[in-house]
């Protein structure tokens, strides 16, 4: 408005000069008093259009007022989860923080307030994930000889304490994952955490060189939201008609991410570093879980799926686990029915 009440001013003065080229004081006076009423007209213009505007802008905004109770205590559980993954573990906070969360959300599923639970947990996981994936981002390229370099000089020359602290913040980050997916599962969520994981291709490519105290800490999680993948409940009820044959499409491509993403780790980290990851018998029956999906697959999603799993397995000399064999030979046996 002040632009425009300059450029008028300057046009009406302009337009007076020529106009009266012989002008007198009197002349100068009205001049300046028709551009004094023209800054108030416009400032009065000003005014009114921005008293017309402001409700608008005011009721598209959020009140905080108007919010349900519920949101107050999504808030809340969403600020413990927050300081759960910011405190280290070193802390001695950290288990009264973790505990704290602990008891609010046995206690919403006590109280039948579960969709509270869902959305914390929900946005704390996804937090978690990207938080997870940046910092194994870190161990790739140039700066994965860095950090070899690094670990090296600390394992030389610091102190045990020192030593544990190299991929402790991942490692940390690992658990929790393990810990929220968990609580999501209590709460009937899990199947936005098993989505979210089998999305994170990035993170299961990464982590192939990733240290081993943090792949032994994925392939636990990978194993936890492989078995729920693979339950009735993510299936779901079959309702029948399109939408089912869409559901099982949506289903088909989430297995798909799952396998291709997180196989090749499964194939290279499955020893562990001081103890194995998983029991003789917990191995048995994540190979069934594995064949169960792979088996659920269209035809030339169950060959890529394969043929990655043989390259990756064969790569990895001192692993055994896990063996699709089986599964490949059931395969290939359909596959030459076809030609006959």
């Amino acid at each position: 408005m002040d632009t425009l009440s300059a450029l008028l001013s300057s046009l009406l003065s302009s337009k007076l000069v020529i106009q009266s080229p012989y002008f007198s004081s009197s002349s100068l006076l009205l001049r300046r008093y028709l551009l004094f009423l023209l800054h108030i007209l416009l400032s009065l213009f000003s005014l009114l259009l921005s008293l017309l505007l402001a409700p608008s802008r005011s009721d598209s905004s959020p009140k905080p007022a108007a919010q349900p109770e519920g949101t107050r205590a999504a808030r809340a559980l969403s600020h413990v989860l927050a300081v759960v993954a910011r405190v280290p573990v070193a802390s001695r906070k950290y288990e009264l923080v973790r505990s704290l969360a602990e008891r609010i959300l046995d206690d919403n599923l006590r109280f039948g307030v579960a969709g509270v639970n869902r959305g914390a947990l929900s946005e704390a996981f996804g937090r978690t994930l990207r938080r997870l994936e940046a910092a194994v981002a870190g161990e790739s390229g140039v700066e994965a000889l860095v950090g070899k370099v690094s670990r090296w000089w600390w394992s030389a020359t610091a102190g045990e304490e020192e030593r544990k602290g190299g991929g402790a913040a991942a490692e940390k980050m690992a658990a929790e994952l393990m810990w929220l997916g968990k609580k999501m599962a209590e709460c009937g969520a899990v199947e936005e955490a098993v989505e979210r994981w089998s999305a994170a291709a990035g993170l299961g490519c990464r982590a192939v060189a990733a240290e081993p105290r943090i792949q032994v800490a994925l392939v636990r999680v990978a194993v936890f939201l492989f078995k729920h993948a693979n339950s009735k409940q993510f299936e779901g009820c079959q309702g029948g008609g399109q939408e089912e044959e869409e559901d099982k499409r949506a289903n088909c491509d989430c297995w798909m991410a799952m396998l291709t993403s997180w196989l090749p780790l499964l194939c290279r980290a499955s020893n562990g570093t001081d103890a194995p990851v998983l029991s003789g018998r917990e191995k048995a029956e994540m190979v069934r879980v594995l064949e169960e999906m792979i088996e659920k697959l269209t035809w030339e999603q169950q060959e890529e799926v394969l043929a990655l799993w043989l390259h990756n397995f064969t790569l990895c000399p001192d692993s055994d686990w896990p063996n699709l064999e089986s599964c490949y030979t059931r395969w290939y046996s359909e596959s030459r029915k076809l030609l006959m």
